[in-house]
């Protein structure tokens, strides 16, 4: 590729190459083999430039945080009970320590507990026994739908109808106490039919998350109700609902913050694969930064 002085590249070299050409192609073979031979001092290589392509530019690293359809929620406390909830949600707790009512501004949604004894003789059925109560808490016509899934921990869910317009889910679990009778502790998460899939994330999560004392639990039928802590294990052995809880609900799922204990339902669509400390959900801080979440209700 370069010019040489003892090769072919002198003058009378390149006649013979040619001449050698004509005659004899396989010496031109030979000859294009020949190993190459060093440059004199007056010689200097022409550099050949390489075709470089540039770089593709990177393109930006995108945060992805919690965003605007991420729902806030609250800390409420009434008498025995406790839950998080949007912050314009009301909360009652029903008398004498049965029960507890969330509902949104419109009524559309509802999050409720309830615990009660069942006579096996009127009730023989858990089914049964289900239909009743949510006839008793006015969703007439009441049907349940589909098979009960068994989500740990004890409990059951179980998806439900009826004839008012609102539909719903209901999630259990039973206590035996003899052949007459047993206990149902009931969480019950519910909208008109028009929002459920919207805002039946915000019923069930909501129903989750209350915790109430109650002397009708087995390990807890000494309860000291001044004294006693909803979110305590021995005070309220149901804790362990939204403790444990870590599934997705209908699109979002239940974080918070470690370092200010904020709660958030944060759309599926928010999780940042790629986030500074891994996938996960993020909030933005102030000034500059992020903050990854936990998953679940965390402590309140």
């Amino acid at each position: 590729m370069f010019r040489n002085e003892q090769g072919c590249t002198e003058t009378r070299n390149r006649i013979f190459c040619l001449a050698a050409l004509v005659t004899l192609i396989p010496a031109a073979v030979a000859c294009s083999l020949l190993p190459p031979q060093p440059l004199s001092s007056g010689d200097t290589p022409t550099a050949i430039p390489e075709h470089t392509a540039k770089p593709s530019p990177t393109p930006p690293v995108l945060s992805q945080t919690i965003n605007s359809s991420t729902i806030k929620l609250a800390e409420k406390e009434i008498a025995y009970c406790k839950a998080l909830a949007p912050e314009d949600w009301s909360f009652a707790s029903v008398p004498p320590y049965v029960g507890a009512d969330l509902f949104s501004p419109d009524n559309n949604i509802h999050a409720a507990w309830g615990i009660t004894s069942i006579y096996k003789t009127l009730f023989p059925t858990v089914e049964s026994a289900l239909v009743y109560l949510l006839d008793a808490m006015g969703y007439k016509g009441s049907v349940l739908v589909g098979e009960p899934i068994d989500i740990g921990t004890g409990f059951t869910g179980w998806e439900f109808t009826s004839s008012i317009g609102r539909q719903g889910k209901v999630i259990y679990k039973t206590y035996n106490f003899d052949t007459a009778f047993y206990v149902i502790s009931v969480y019950l998460g519910a909208t008109t039919n028009d929002d459920w899939e919207s805002k039946g994330a915000q019923a069930l999560s909501a129903a989750i998350s209350i915790r109430c004392i109650s002397q009708l639990r087995p390990t807890s039928a000494g309860v000291n109700y001044e004294l006693a802590d909803p979110s305590n294990k021995s005070d309220n052995p149901e804790v362990d609902l939204s403790e444990k809880w870590s599934e997705a609900i209908l699109g979002y799922e239940n974080v918070y913050s470690p370092t200010t204990g904020e709660h958030f339902q944060a759309p599926l669509n928010s999780y940042w694969e790629s986030g500074p400390d891994g996938g996960g959900y993020y909030r933005e801080l102030p000034g500059s930064g992020f903050e990854k979440l936990e998953y679940g209700f965390g402590d309140y």
